[in-house]
């Protein structure tokens, strides 16, 4: 008998920005026009993740399934490829508007307080998703680059 594990496979992700709802890049956008500095957290390391990207990962995984090639191991990460800092992050959203990144100053999380403490490198392997024969991420910084052409191109 089969268990509902047998059929079951977590992905997890990170720093997921997209056009709908609200996230990190959407806020950076709109503070670009509203501020003349901002202040952004550099000692805080992740992949950021396109919704897009997130999205065709998850497809390829589930043709691998019917396919008849799921992965043995059942958690699998799915992020954008590589790192950078929430600082280095919002700098490249400024390049893509065309406005100074200069204007991104770096801070350190001690400067920001938030209600819960977050990790200072939340990098997630792909080991695992590259082992199952999964079609690799996309580089975080040219999915970021084709996120705002497509805004452009809908908008």
């Amino acid at each position: 008998m089969l268990s509902a594990t047998d059929n079951a496979w977590v992905v997890r992700t990170a720093w997921v920005y997209g056009a709908v709802g609200g996230n990190f890049v959407k806020t950076i956008v709109k503070l670009e026009g509203q501020r003349d500095t901002l202040s952004v957290v550099d000692d805080q390391r992740g992949s950021p993740t396109w919704s897009a990207d997130l999205a065709a990962g998850l497809l390829d995984l589930a043709t691998a399934i019917a396919d008849g090639r799921a992965p043995t191991d059942r958690v699998l990460h799915r992020t954008g490829g590589g790192e950078t800092t929430w600082f280095g992050l919002a700098r490249a959203v400024f390049e893509e508007l065309g406005a100074d990144p200069a204007r991104v100053q770096p801070c350190t999380t001690a400067d920001f307080p938030r209600p819960a403490p977050r990790p200072a490198y939340s990098v997630l392997s792909d080991r695992t998703w590259l082992a199952a024969g999964l079609v690799p991420a996309v580089p975080w910084r040219a999915a970021l680059r084709t996120f705002f052409v497509k805004q452009g191109d809908s908008g």
